[in-house]
């Protein structure tokens, strides 16, 4: 299975011009501040789920399960058809509001003026005053707690300008990952002609706002009072019950109206399981909340995962020419998880193509060799294999000085 790699940076990306995208011949990865925190998406052109045993039966118009840590999709159903999403649309949101954070565009200590139209959204809300300010924290905070469409809707005028520039940003975001069955046409999922995704891209997009160093600021929030300038008091809720109900539970995003159905996107973690499950299209809430726990299930206790390049140890020292030091150590670009069914026997090893010296200056993203991972013979994966930190070439007194000290008189 061929797929392109996709580097997601917290620190440095940008949306479409950005996102980090490189091309790199192992799965789909995202990659997140460094080589240590890897997960493999894989995009909606796929090859067919494998059938794996005593999958659940899922009633609701489409569903899909992935496996973060280690990119396999373990169910899909109808996973690519174009539907309504409903709130489900904030991860979009979000993930352009993080995107922001990251970029040093904003900061959560930043005040927002609220406009009228923020003020007059419908729908779930914050009940926020116009023309007063909030912080940009409580801003999101109450979205990603409350799903609260006004507080969607000031932080877009904020970040882009308006709420149209916003939603450009928002479908960048998702080509940019390799959705290709998404279009956003607001921010808030209110029901609007032309606006679908589908269950596979939510779960690639909502992946992708997980490596947000943010993300987990708010996402175990059950109930908060978010305070007014006025000094008017709101209560607000958490729409993702499971962050109560299911054990491991990180966070989701639900969604409702009358087209979409009921909706969830959720994940969570349990030992080096890390599903994400995805609801379209439920007939009511409780069956949303029970057919995703049934994925998360379905995950955590039939499948297992080995990590089997762990990027926080050295693969090889070498030899470097044109620097001070004589030797440097190379690590692996990405973690490689393999997940099996459990009581599987996967047959595994590991090679390696590593140059025995590489010469200055290197940069820490630079590929010197590749590991190989191969099964029954035949490669599944390449991770690249780099410089743990930049490599500066010696300058002349320095290489005299080398000289030197090597020499005998």
């Amino acid at each position: 299975m061929k797929a392109k790699q996709i580097f997601v940076t917290a620190v440095a990306a940008t949306m479409l011009s950005g996102m980090g995208l490189a091309n790199f011949s192992h799965q789909n990865a995202v990659m997140v501040n460094a080589p240590t925190e890897t997960i493999t998406v894989e995009t909606a052109t796929q090859a067919a789920v494998p059938n794996y045993p005593n999958a659940p039966t899922i009633t609701a118009k489409a569903a899909f399960l992935l496996e973060a840590n280690s990119g396999k999709v373990l169910f899909a159903q109808n996973a690519d058809a174009h539907l309504p999403i409903a709130s489900m649309t904030k991860v979009a949101t979000l993930g352009v509001i993080y995107q922001a954070l990251a970029e040093g565009k904003i900061t959560m200590d930043d005040m927002v003026m609220v406009s009228e139209r923020a003020a007059s959204m419908g729908g779930s809300q914050a009940f926020l005053d116009a023309g007063s300010e909030y912080s940009v924290h409580d801003l999101i905070q109450s979205i990603v707690v409350a799903s609260a469409n006004d507080s969607c809707v000031a932080l877009a005028e904020y970040i882009a300008g308006s709420v149209e520039s916003f939603v450009d940003q928002m479908n960048a975001f998702a080509r940019g990952l390799g959705c290709k069955d998404t279009n956003f046409v607001n921010c808030t999922g209110l029901p609007t002609p032309g606006a679908y995704a589908c269950a596979r891209d939510m779960a690639t997009m909502y992946l992708a706002i997980m490596q947000s160093p943010h993300y987990g600021d708010f996402n175990q929030v059950w109930l908060y009072d978010l305070t007014h300038p006025s000094g008017r008091v709101t209560g607000l809720t958490n729409t993702n019950k499971l962050i109560r109900r299911y054990q491991g539970c990180l966070g989701g995003k639900t969604g409702f109206t009358n087209e979409a159905g009921h909706c969830i996107t959720v994940a969570a973690k349990r030992g080096d399981i890390e599903p994400i499950a995805v609801i379209i299209g439920a007939s009511d809430s409780k069956t949303r909340f029970a057919e995703s726990s049934a994925l998360l299930d379905y995950a955590c206790q039939n499948f297992e995962n080995q990590l089997l390049v762990d990027a926080k140890q050295p693969i090889k020292t070498v030899a470097v020419k044109n620097a001070v030091t004589e030797t440097i150590d190379l690590y692996p670009a990405a973690n490689y998880y393999h997940l099996t069914p459990k009581n599987g026997n996967p047959q595994l090893a590991l090679a390696t193509e590593i140059p025995d010296t590489v010469t200055a200056p290197l940069n820490a993203n630079t590929d010197l060799g590749k590991i190989m991972v191969t099964e029954q013979g035949k490669v599944i994966a390449e991770i690249p294999v780099r410089a743990g930190a930049p490599v500066p070439r010696a300058n002349y007194w320095q290489t005299v000085q080398k000289i030197v000290q090597k020499s005998t008189f």
